[in-house]
């Protein structure tokens, strides 16, 4: 077995899974001759390297084997045709066997079959292409030519074409088209190999095709080559040879006379019924054209649509994926208020705690002040009693502090109810009253500084929230007023005049309040 029969018996085996098990199993037998174990132990590249030193059948064809399947499925995903896969399976073999010596050891074997099977295959569909383009011409050219057959329309044109040619031009196409030989026939009867002679019915054809130009007969290369093989040699009637060979051997005499007469009747008639036969194969042909070009018209139609489907389509997804952006950036964003909302939920658990530890404070210190002042009498040095207006005075402002602290409660209890939005006014605060709120809107001793989200301040504990309306003077003849501020605490700042809170207040003002 040679690798051309080798590579034969694969390739015609690919396009089924049975034909390929077939050929498998026969590279099976053919490894049955005492090295099948030896060569399955050698890696890719020693079978490689043993075929190119000693031309192993037996090594190549255990690569095949290996690699067909590969070589044949990247082939077939990329030229989507079962024929042209074997086709171009068949022509990576080839060139695998030509550079087995080039290729070195280290390589992987299967890497190389892959790109060298992308790089066969690209070829092929480059061809195919071109071949596909130029039978569209052909057919274009024919519906233009208003009906006309190509062969009506050379017909006539084409023996005195041919005579123009040289001599082994019209050796090439006659031997080509006319005798119908093969490449390897022609290359024989000319002295040159298949390759020179395909050159030369090339160029034959080119020429032939520039000559038929001139008459005005313009037609393409490929087109002529087809109307060629398949009208330049019409069939006899089988009794034509017959008669034409009893015309030649009585060709003497009366009686030879009288039937070369006959026979040149008979001969008259056959040429006749031959002529409308032609007639009918051109005619056919012509329709065969039409209606190929009238399925291509449908396809380019069918095609359009498609197309349009799937412009359709991507604007849909390109729709569904902006859509789908837009939920998950809302998505994020409810769960960074979410977020804030939590962290405001623990700043006024945070808030209450304090305030229970505040009155736990003041009871401790009024228990405190008490037992002092039982241990100052029971000592004899009790201290001075405060006088009336002192005490009074100190209720007076224990009464304002803790009404600011209701009021710095019931903002933090609003905005934690409403995202850190702070209320406009007292009114809006009262959606969480507290019992003690209503008498001191009513006083009308408070007012309110910051409206704003309490989510846009840097410094909470720095920005004023609520303060008194006027400083109230103390017995010591200083100014006090009492504020409350962002973080929930409150305090008392004192000045040596009236108008001496200006500037601290600013201080400790919002922007956004200040705007």
């Amino acid at each position: 077995m040679t690798l051309p029969s080798a590579i034969s018996l694969l390739s015609s085996g690919l396009p089924g899974k049975t034909a390929a098990s077939n050929a498998r199993n026969s590279l099976s037998d053919f490894h049955l001759g005492g090295h099948l174990m030896i060569e399955l132990a050698m890696d890719d590249i020693e079978l490689l390297h043993e075929y190119a030193a000693s031309q192993s059948e037996q090594a190549f064809a255990t690569l095949v084997g290996r690699f067909v399947d590969l070589v044949y499925s990247a082939a077939l995903r990329q030229v989507r045709d079962p024929h042209l896969a074997e086709e171009v399976t068949q022509t990576v073999f080839i060139r695998l066997a030509r550079k087995a010596g080039t290729i070195r050891g280290g390589v992987i074997l299967s890497g190389w079959l892959f790109r060298t099977t992308r790089f066969v295959a690209s070829e092929v569909v480059r061809m195919e292409n071109r071949r596909r383009r130029r039978e569209q011409k052909a057919m274009e050219t024919v519906l233009e030519s208003g009906g006309e057959s190509p062969w009506e329309q050379i017909a006539p044109l084409l023996d005195d074409a041919i005579a123009g040619l040289s001599e082994t031009d019209r050796s090439a196409m006659l031997l080509r088209f006319f005798e119908r030989k093969s490449l390897k026939d022609v290359g024989l009867a000319l002295g040159m190999n298949d390759d020179a002679a395909q050159k030369r019915i090339t160029r034959a054809l080119e020429k032939l095709r520039s000559a038929l130009a001139q008459r005005g007969k313009v037609i393409s290369a490929s087109v002529l080559s087809g109307v060629l093989s398949a009208s330049a040699v019409q069939a006899a009637p089988a009794a034509l040879a017959a008669s034409v060979t009893a015309a030649g051997m009585l060709s003497g005499g009366t009686a030879g006379s009288a039937l070369t007469l006959g026979s040149l009747k008979f001969m008259a008639w056959t040429n006749l019924k031959s002529a409308v036969a032609v007639g009918v194969c051109a005619i056919t042909a012509a329709t065969t054209l039409v209606v190929e070009s009238q399925k291509v018209s449908r396809l380019r139609a069918e095609n359009r649509r498609l197309a349009g489907q799937m412009d359709a389509l991507q604007q849909s997804r390109s729709e569904e994926k902006t859509r789908a952006e837009s939920g998950n950036d809302e998505i994020e964003r409810l769960r960074r208020d979410a977020a804030e909302v939590y962290k405001l939920r623990g700043e006024v658990a945070q808030l209450r705690r304090g305030r229970e530890d505040a009155t736990k404070l003041r009871a401790q210190i009024d228990a405190l002040e008490t037992k002092l002042k039982h241990t100052s009498q029971a000592n004899g040095n009790e201290e001075p009693q405060p006088t009336t207006d002192q005490e009074q005075e100190k209720q007076i402002g224990d009464a304002r502090m803790k009404h600011l602290r209701e009021w710095v409660l019931a903002f933090m209890l609003f905005a934690e109810a409403h995202e850190g939005r702070m209320p406009r006014d007292f009114n809006e605060a009262l959606t969480h009253p507290n019992e003690d709120l209503q008498s001191a809107l009513d006083q009308g001793q408070s007012e309110i500084v910051f409206v704003g989200n309490l989510k846009s301040l840097t410094n909470p504990e720095r920005t004023i929230v609520v303060e008194e309306k006027q400083p109230r003077q103390t017995l010591d003849g200083r100014w006090a007023r009492a504020y409350g501020f962002a973080d929930g605490h409150c305090e008392i700042h004192s000045a040596s005049t009236e108008d001496g809170f200006a500037q601290w207040e600013k201080e400790r003002t919002a922007p956004s309040a200040q705007q």
